[in-house]
């Protein structure tokens, strides 16, 4: 008797637990939205994160063999969170330039860290709109992105020179060196100061957040997931909040200090003529999203997007210089012959620099610094290309597939600069080429950027050749995925020419 009794008993659990999972299951299935791009199968409650585990490869190459099986636009779930993956040009430029899918996910991760000031990278709507329109209105007041700037990046880049000539030719790693001239560019325009290379605190913020591009993870596309606002146990969130700590302390007391030294008539840099917008507002009792709180977040946005992207391109730079010698060479060669060896190049010296800017362009290509760009979110349920991608959905375009696409870039993963150059010898960058991004969220420091690679760029190997120390590893172009794609570390030799 007590035996049937035990076995009923085991029965009755058993019963109840394959309901319990029926009732998840069929749960799941009604929760669904429907319409969706195809994808692969999702588990309740885990959704594809078991799929995306056991895949081999990093996920911009992931995400490119799920396309050649689910189609350029197919959809994820992880962890509760919809993920809808774009490949090609049309369609991620129809993504782009739809309103409905501008908007940008919370980085749940950063706006805990930051007391939920919010800046314009993660930023959306009125508060999007307005703090970019106002960044963008400083950079053109300072003649950020001008040709009138061009002698303040040049001084950085003479700087730069100068630090690498002190290595005497002994081996050395880059990494550094291009943080700190090109961090010291975008701080002189925010802080209205210029850190020297040595500058203690300085190199702190910046080895802080070099630190924390590569803790964030691949494409940056894992901090937006709402999970992570629970993971603050973890010894790399620890480790993150840490850095970002040091970052809004460093950027509090230069605030703090300009309240107080503010003066309306002597606008010193961009720090000032936000305050400057936001008193204006505040005393015509205009409302506005502008705040001390949230110029913090400004603040990190222009700093970590007007310095990484650059000093990482530049880093891959030297990389492929030292792996190909002759467009080394070529390179060097065009310079003497548009600029000679009595003076540096000069931004006007670019339309004669043909084969020059295509190396560049190339650089940017196979470098991908972001090659999963940076996430959407659909403000409301949109239809795209026959689907419908359901509010809050996350939208991540692959441009690492993009950009290694053999029909538009035939041997897509070698280093050829002809590749942008059309039979005339003319620069060509096809609409495909999007190392910027594309839609009303592209890159506002574009234009900056692309005069910061032409003059470094050009600085530097007019002056140096590039090569790789004879007792140093062997070079690989495998890059190391972070927030952005950067190189595996290594050492060069700068040799004087």
């Amino acid at each position: 008797m007590a035996y049937a009794t035990a076995l009923l008993a085991l029965l009755d659990i058993r019963t109840a637990l394959v309901g319990l999972l029926a009732f998840l299951v069929l749960s799941w299935a009604l929760r669904r939205p429907r319409n969706l791009p195809p994808g692969p199968w999702e588990w309740p409650l885990l959704g594809s994160l078991p799929t995306l585990a056991l895949a081999s490869g990093e996920p911009y190459e992931v995400f490119l063999k799920m396309s050649k099986k689910y189609g350029p636009i197919f959809t994820l779930s992880i962890l509760g969170q919809r993920i809808v993956v774009v490949h090609g040009y049309d369609a991620i430029k129809d993504a782009f330039q739809n309103p409905s899918l501008n908007d940008r996910p919370e980085s749940h991760m950063i706006t805990n860290m930051l007391d939920g000031s919010v800046g314009i990278a993660s930023a959306s709507g009125k508060v999007w709109k307005e703090q970019r329109k106002l960044s963008l209105n400083v950079f053109k007041n300072f003649g950020v992105g001008k040709s009138s700037f061009e002698d303040q990046i040049a001084r950085e880049a003479e700087q730069l020179v100068y630090e690498m000539v002190n290595f005497k030719q002994k081996s050395f790693n880059p990494t550094k060196l291009f943080s700190t001239s090109v961090s010291t560019i975008i701080a002189s325009v925010i802080f209205g100061k210029r850190y020297d290379y040595d500058d203690p605190e300085f190199q702190k913020i910046l080895a802080g957040i070099g630190r924390n591009m590569e803790l964030i993870g691949a494409g940056a596309a894992m901090q937006f997931l709402p999970v992570t606002k629970y993971l603050g146990f973890l010894p790399s969130m620890r480790e993150m909040q840490s850095n970002i700590t040091t970052t809004v302390n460093f950027t509090k007391n230069i605030i703090k200090n300009h309240v107080k030294e503010f003066n309306p008539d002597d606008m010193r840099d961009f720090m000032d003529m936000y305050i400057n917008e936001m008193k204006e507002k505040e005393d015509q009792r205009v409302e506005t999203v502008l705040s001390l709180n949230n110029l913090v977040s400004v603040i990190n946005d222009l700093f970590v997007a007007g310095s990484e992207t650059t000093a990482t391109t530049l880093r891959w730079g030297l990389l492929y210089m030292m792996l190909h010698p002759e467009v080394q060479t070529r390179v060097q060669q065009e310079i003497d012959t548009v600029v000679g060896r009595n003076r540096m190049p000069k931004l006007s010296n670019k339309p004669d620099m043909p084969y020059t800017e295509a190396v560049i362009l190339e650089l940017q290509r196979l470098g991908n610094i972001v090659p999963l760009g940076v996430p959407h979110r659909a403000s409301r349920d949109t239809s795209y290309r026959g689907y419908t991608l359901p509010k809050d959905c996350f939208i991540i375009s692959n441009q690492w597939a993009l950009h290694t696409d053999p029909e538009l870039f035939p041997e897509p993963e070698k280093f050829n600069p002809e590749r942008f150059l059309n039979e005339a010898g003319e620069v060509f960058s096809p609409d495909e080429f999007i190392p910027f991004g594309i839609g009303r969220r592209v890159c506002p420091g574009e234009q900056l950027a692309k005069m910061e690679l032409f003059i470094f760029f050009t600085y530097l190997l007019h002056q140096f050749t590039f090569k790789k120390p004879v007792d140093s590893p062997p070079l690989t172009v495998k890059g190391h995925l972070g927030i952005t794609l950067a190189p595996q570390p290594y050492q060069v030799c700068a040799v004087p020419r």
